[in-house]
């Protein structure tokens, strides 16, 4: 009888051992996962605080071409007075070329070359004003006709009508990374 249990003790050993080599498994798989959703959280934050410094920068390129009463002269690949009807997949006007969208790194600095990845983020945007034809700027009447613009009561002049406006960031990352914003 004895020697019938020494075999099963063997059995039961591996059977208790090949379970904790699966347990460890499974703790190490987690454990990558993990890691990869922090890195992919920490990108999407990153990507995220560089489309905010491009929003800021339309802004202010939409409030100089405002003051310099350019609202209506396109910029090639930046400023598009008239809001294109044809989209891709994205939603993205169709005649954007992304190669000539003027890149920034998430500082700011202007880079040479948005397709080269050099570890950094690479930001462009460009900005859209939401008219279906470019009216005269200094007619409400027209404005209010041939673009989006928020009701209000006390705009009572062109110079007080708020217009709305699309900006479409593209941001790049390392390694083949690519993050899409709008505002």
């Amino acid at each position: 009888m004895r020697s019938k249990q020494q075999g099963l003790a063997m059995v039961v050993v591996l059977v208790v051992l090949t379970i904790t080599l699966l347990a460890g498994m499974g703790v190490l798989r987690a454990v990558q996962t993990g890691n990869a959703m922090a890195g992919n959280f920490s990108f999407r934050q990153v990507a995220l605080q560089a489309s905010d410094r491009a929003v800021s920068d339309a802004l202010g390129e939409i409030a100089n071409r405002i003051a310099d009463g350019a609202g209506n002269t396109p910029v090639a690949n930046r400023y598009m007075p008239v809001a294109e009807g044809a989209v891709n997949a994205m939603g993205i006007p169709a005649s954007i070329d992304w190669t000539s969208v003027p890149c920034t790194d998430q500082k700011g600095a202007v880079q040479a070359d948005c397709a080269v990845d050099n570890g950094s983020f690479r930001v462009q945007y460009v900005v859209e004003r939401r008219c279906s034809a470019n009216p005269d700027l200094a007619s409400i009447e027209q404005i209010r006709a041939s673009c989006e613009h928020e009701p209000r009561a006390s705009s009572t002049s062109a110079a007080t009508i708020a217009l709305r406006y699309r900006v479409l960031v593209r941001v790049r990352g390392p390694r083949g990374t690519e993050s899409w914003f709008e505002a």
